[in-house]
């Protein structure tokens, strides 16, 4: 049974999956024959069944081109070639023709912990099967995070039969993208880049995979929504693209394209319990996320200013004594204001609520880093604050600029809010830790010199550059604090610390 991928609470992360068509050709089959032997019964007895065959032929493959070529006969409409047939040869199949060179069937063995067989000395792993674009004529392919998660073993194959095997860039779960780079893969023909930012409702669509593994598929339907929000038991995602082109399993990572053929959004996920309904991260997003994981390594969320944590909308109308119905959102609070940034001088202050971002609704500190993930630093953000006072609650529009984390934030959370120095080198179990200060969140959980970090957030850290880069990760994504895994000699430790 090939691997099913799940999101709670009833959306499915499209999944990958193996189908087999035998069944339904044998039955398509009998159903033609059945047809065919009922029309020939169905024939005056005096007319031979050879001469009534020959009457439905010019039918058949006269098609759409009568109508364009009213005046043809019968033997001129069968001969005009379908490539050269206006009504046949519609801007889809001009799309389709540009960009199927550019799809890829991505399939994936993903290993499986599976103690019984390790002690017989074998492994299991898994096959799934999910979709990817090239973006980047070099071997740069796009797909989901959740087609390549964990995999040992990637293939992608085009709809000539080449298959390459393939390395991750890099990826984001969180977004649920990632990039990956084709093995000595020759000059490909990538996608045209689209925008996401002028889409019309109601425009056509065209959605190209690899559903249920059968290969390249083509489906069509319009835009039923834009900056749709995906609501899951974790979290909701903001922004996605909403089309009733068919998205099945497997179609994950695939291109959601224009009537142009232009990449518009990358396929995500489908409502299994509607028809119709699939969702897909808009190119805007997805090329930007893209352009960070294949540069840096990860994605580079410009920076507010601010650490950031959930909190209850319930919570705060409880705290100013508003009464009625109790909102269950979350939405990201301001714990912290750092005053090299320019947060303070645009008047972002500790308490403060943030509930929208260019006019759209965030629900928590996720939400907000995944919005933000499509700007560049040096943008102007316009973010919708709650803040409370003595006499009430009101809602202001603060214009924060996003910038890049500098370095003082990164030396400050080591020497002031962990209160630890590091030894210079590499280290196998960590970045081994010098001196600790009496008053630091480290000395406070019993750290002590010689001790050593061995991973943040599960980044695991083997020198004093990779926890600077391990915290600049956080806190560029807003957070106040990090679970960190502490190394004393053979033993090991996890527990929250400020950052």
């Amino acid at each position: 049974m090939l691997s099913v991928v799940n999101i709670p609470s009833g959306v499915n992360l499209i999944p990958s999956s193996a189908h087999r068509p035998s069944l339904l050709a044998g039955a398509l089959l009998g159903l033609i024959a059945s047809v065919v032997g009922a029309a020939i019964a169905s024939l005056p007895r005096d007319s031979p069944p050879s001469t009534a065959v020959a009457q439905t032929v010019p039918l058949s493959t006269a098609s759409s081109t009568d109508a364009a070529n009213p005046n043809l006969a019968d033997d001129q409409v069968a001969a005009v070639q379908p490539a050269a047939d206006p009504v046949r040869r519609t801007p889809v199949v001009e799309a389709v023709e540009r960009v199927a060179p550019a799809v890829v069937s991505i399939t994936t063995e993903v290993p499986v912990n599976d103690p019984f067989r390790r002690a017989w000395g074998g492994q299991r792993s898994t096959v799934t099967q999910g979709s990817g674009v090239v973006i980047e004529s070099d071997g740069v392919v796009l797909t989901n995070a959740h087609v390549v998660s964990g995999a040992s073993r990637i293939l992608a194959t085009f709809s000539d039969g080449s298959d390459y095997e393939a390395d991750i860039l890099g990826i984001d779960q969180e977004l649920d993208l990632a990039v990956l780079r084709l093995r000595g893969a020759p000059e490909l023909t990538a996608v045209p880049i689209g925008s996401s930012a002028d889409l019309m409702l109601g425009e056509p669509t065209i959605a190209i995979g690899n559903p249920f593994g059968l290969g390249l598929t083509v489906t069509t339907g319009v835009i039923s929504a834009t900056r749709r929000p995906l609501e899951t038991d974790q979290r909701v995602y903001q922004d996605f693209l909403q089309t009733d082109a068919s998205i099945n399993p497997g179609n994950s990572g695939g291109p959601l394209l224009n009537a142009h053929g232009r990449l518009i959004g990358i396929n995500t996920a489908i409502r299994p319990d509607a028809e119709g309904i699939g969702f897909a991260i808009p190119v805007d997003r997805a090329i930007k996320v893209a352009t960070d994981l294949s540069t840096y390594g990860q994605v580079r969320i410009p920076w507010l200013g601010v650490d950031l944590d959930d909190v209850y909308l319930s919570e705060l109308d409880r705290e100013a004594g508003r009464t009625g119905r109790s909102s269950s959102r979350t939405a990201a609070r301001v714990v912290r204001v750092h005053d090299e940034d320019g947060a303070a001088g645009a008047g972002l202050k500790r308490g403060d609520v943030i509930v929208a971002v260019e006019g759209h609704a965030v629900q928590g500190r996720a939400d907000l880093n995944a919005f933000l993930a499509g700007f560049n630093t040096g943008s102007a953000v316009q973010l919708t604050v709650r803040r409370s006072s003595p006499s009430g609650g009101r809602e202001l529009t603060i214009a924060v600029a996003a910038r890049t984390l500098p370095d003082s934030v990164i030396d400050d959370s080591l020497s002031r809010v962990l209160g630890i120095a590091l030894s210079d080198g590499e280290a196998r179990g960590g970045a081994p830790i010098s001196a600790v200060a009496p008053g630091g969140a480290f000395a406070k959980v019993g750290g002590k010199p010689g001790d050593a970090i061995a991973a943040i957030n599960g980044q695991a850290i083997h020198s004093a550059a990779d926890l600077r880069t391990a915290i600049a990760t956080a806190k560029s994504a807003h957070r106040d604090s990090a679970l960190i895994t502490v190394r004393r000699g053979n033993s090991l430790s996890r527990i929250t610390l400020p950052l």
